[in-house]
């Protein structure tokens, strides 16, 4: 698997426009993962075909990442266990402002490890932990 394309929401003023990157490499994809900022760039979906990808909102150290895949149809959501299923936290993704529970809100390691072995595999990695729906 390799992810195909980039697909960023910029917003400029108060237009949200989408900008394409076709055949990223790794460098590409953890480049469009730090232009994360919770406030211009607030959510990137990264894709390997119609059916098959993962989206990240967030930025500025905390993001939301969700997998969706052709072969299960289900969505899995990117936890980490470590943190409150029962405390919020606010987060702006696909630019609106959201109340996440605080264990889907993870760090930039997390964000990167579930993306690069997404981009390899296409596939939630075995490595961190996810809640399906």
């Amino acid at each position: 698997m390799k992810i195909a394309r980039i697909l960023e929401d910029v917003r400029q003023g108060d237009r949200l426009v989408t900008r394409a990157h076709e055949d990223p490499t790794r460098a590409d994809l953890l480049a469009a993962l730090d232009r994360l900022d919770g406030a211009d760039v607030s959510s990137t979906a990264f894709v390997i075909d119609d059916d098959t990808v993962l989206s990240v909102g967030g930025g500025d150290g905390a993001y939301v990442v969700f997998m969706s895949l052709r072969a299960d149809a289900e969505i899995h959501t990117l936890i980490d266990p470590s943190r409150s299923e029962d405390l919020e936290q606010d987060l702006v993704a696909g630019g609106q402002l959201g109340n996440y529970p605080q264990f889907q809100c993870v760090d930039r390691s997390r964000a990167a490890s579930a993306l690069l072995y997404f981009h390899e595999h296409g596939a939630p990695s075995p490595h961190l932990h996810w809640a399906s729906e």
